[in-house]
């Protein structure tokens, strides 16, 4: 038989000056245009994506498990977490867009599966076959499993046969108690090498025929932490950089480093797991799991995006589905070569409706103001590039907003303090450009001074022929008192503040949903330490609000439940320190995946 081979071969709208009535009553003509939660009729629910993945038909999902490209029929393969007690839910698609449903691939129908079949992974074997294996974990924490493709020349691999030997790793042997195996990969001695999540960490087996297995040790010998979930270790492709992952305390982090293979050792070469720099999501974003794109040879990420409502596991009151995955993004390193950089995958622009794109250029906010754009949607991509020394405060784009104000999602970044500010203060000496000035603003002085890159300091001088005088200096120079002068340093910064703000995002007051302000890093490159332009990508999906800055330096999800039928509405706006200058913004509505 074949098995018996294998086996031989082995942006949500915000109104300026929110009135009072943000957090009124739900009036009765807001309850005639909501749906009702209670309705079995999901697919008119307003709140599900349209263009992230969630399975057909609608039940609870969580961790993305096994997904592969499949080099022989040129598919991709997603597996996840799906109903309770777990299965294995499993779906195909030849562009990581559009998906097929398929059937369950691995239901909890053996022994020791009762409690539900837990996360892994899938490795392709290096046989003639190229015969893909899902390894996994049980519930009881306590063994690894496998399972084989029931029909290799089936272009879909619709079914599954779980191995007749398992569990291939067991407590009752030896092993350690955990869960969550990770693909796994060939030593130079021809071994394969899978580890899985324990309390210490990673513990790393190895096999010569992929079903009797060895402990070697942890993976993670120099970086002791608590519980790991979801471990995964990979190479960034072209690279000699590795990562090692841990999903632990509710967020995935991770780090860097070198692979020893003749040793078997990593080497971590960047901060202990637990930096909360390093983070693949500042958001809502867990239990991730990465494959290796041997198409375009490039790691793709998916990740678990949960509600931010209560839903039952188990009945799934009160709204017949829970949780979504992100959208897949390719992980690739920075200009360093220090941190994680994230893209969104080129194939999703086939979503994009050309018909609704709308673009406005050199847009200044003044604070605490606002300007609304000319585009509506609950499905919306929007590009926008901040000018960041043009800009001194928090620079919002709100999205999912009512035409009253009543409901909006902020998505934000941090554009100020580009350097010092002293009033009153003059600092003579080392000018290399002097101009007169007509403004009286000695912050347009500030910002001459970031735009140019000879300047380490500056000094606004109140004096004739014209209003003032700016000058921009080399160096700098000592602090003189002087009331006609206002005076900064320049200093260059590393990083800034992203954030998506749910505060006001749903008058709805009875459904329990998070309404809070998550801030993340965006830590740029030390070759650019205060970039003049930074950039926002952001996708609106229902209840999914999903952003990219710097160039996928930082990347957080959020989820949102606005209430009223008129949040579609999107705007600029700048906070109450200062203005804010958008140099470009692009918005394109985007089409759904689905049929239903």
């Amino acid at each position: 038989t074949m098995l018996a081979t294998l086996i031989g071969i082995v942006v949500v709208l915000g109104c300026q000056g929110i009135p009072a009535s943000a957090a009124a009553a739900v009036s009765e003509s807001d309850h005639q245009h909501h749906n009702d939660p209670t309705s079995t009729d999901t697919t008119s629910d307003v709140h599900l994506p349209q263009f992230h993945f969630i399975p057909r038909p609608l039940n609870w999902m969580n961790d993305p498990n096994g997904p592969f490209y499949d080099p022989v029929h040129q598919r991709y393969h997603l597996m996840y977490q799906y109903k309770t007690p777990r299965t294995w839910g499993h779906a195909v698609s030849t562009d990581m867009v559009y998906w097929t449903m398929l059937p369950i691939a691995m239901n909890n129908d053996e022994w020791y599966d009762k409690g539900g079949v837990f996360s892994g992974s899938a490795t392709l074997l290096d046989d003639p076959q190229q015969t893909p294996v899902l390894s996994y974990a049980v519930s009881t924490n306590d063994m690894q499993c496998l399972a084989f493709p029931a029909n290799r020349s089936d272009p879909n691999l619709t079914d599954w046969i779980k191995y007749e030997g398992n569990p291939v790793i067991s407590t009752k042997t030896g092993a350690p108690p955990g869960r969550d195996d990770t693909t796994a990969w060939k030593s130079p001695s021809g071994d394969w090498l899978m580890a899985y999540g324990t309390n210490q960490g990673a513990v790393l087996f190895k096999s010569q025929n992929f079903l009797n297995w060895t402990k070697v040790g942890l993976l993670n010998k120099d970086d002791p932490t608590g519980m790991w979930e979801c471990p995964d270790f990979y190479p960034i492709p072209g690279t000699a950089t590795y990562v090692l992952k841990a999903s632990t305390e509710g967020r995935d982090f991770w780090t860097l480093g070198t692979y020893d293979k003749k040793s078997i050792e990593f080497n971590r070469s960047s901060s202990e797991m637990g930096d909360a720099t390093q983070l693949y999501d500042y958001g809502k974003f867990y239990a991730s799991k990465t494959f290796y794109d041997s198409s375009q040879n490039r790691q793709i990420l998916w990740g678990w995006v949960p509600e931010e409502r209560p839903v039952n596991p188990t009945t799934l009151v009160p709204y017949g589905w829970a949780s979504t995955q992100s959208l897949p993004r390719e992980i690739t390193l920075n200009a360093d070569g220090t941190r994680l950089r994230y893209r969104v995958l080129d194939e999703l622009k086939v979503l994009r409706n050309a018909s609704s794109y709308m673009t406005v250029s050199d847009i200044t906010v003044a604070p605490d103001a606002a300007v609304p754009l000319n585009v509506r949607g609950r499905q919306l991509e929007i590009i926008a590039t901040i000018n960041m020394t043009a800009s001194a405060s928090d620079c919002y784009l709100d999205v999912l907003s009512s035409s009253d104000g009543r409901e909006f999602t902020s998505v934000g970044i941090t554009a100020e303090n580009y350097g010092s500010y002293m009033e009153n203060t003059d600092m003579p000496g080392g000018d290399f450009n002097v101009t007169n000035v007509n403004y009286t603003d000695p912050r347009i002085c500030q910002k001459e001074c970031m735009a140019h890159s000879n300047c380490s300091a500056w000094t606004y001088v109140t004096r004739p022929p014209l209003a003032g005088a700016c000058c921009l200096k080399g160096n700098v120079p000592a602090l003189n008192p002087n009331p006609t002068c206002t005076s900064g340093v320049r200093s260059p910064f590393t990083s800034t503040s992203v954030f998506i703000d749910t505060t006001n995002s749903s008058i709805n007051t009875t459904d329990g949903h998070a309404a809070t302000r998550t801030t993340g890093q965006v830590v740029f490159d030390t070759s650019n330490p205060s970039p003049a332009l930074l950039d926002l990508h952001i996708f609106v999906d229902a209840s999914v609000v999903e952003i990219y800055a710097y160039n996928g330096a930082a990347v957080m999800t959020r989820r949102t439940y606005p209430y009223l039928p008129q949040s579609d509405h999107v705007q600029l706006r700048a906070g109450q320190a200062g203005e804010c200058t958008f140099t470009t913004v692009e918005v394109w509505q985007l089409n759904s995946i689905y049929t239903d």
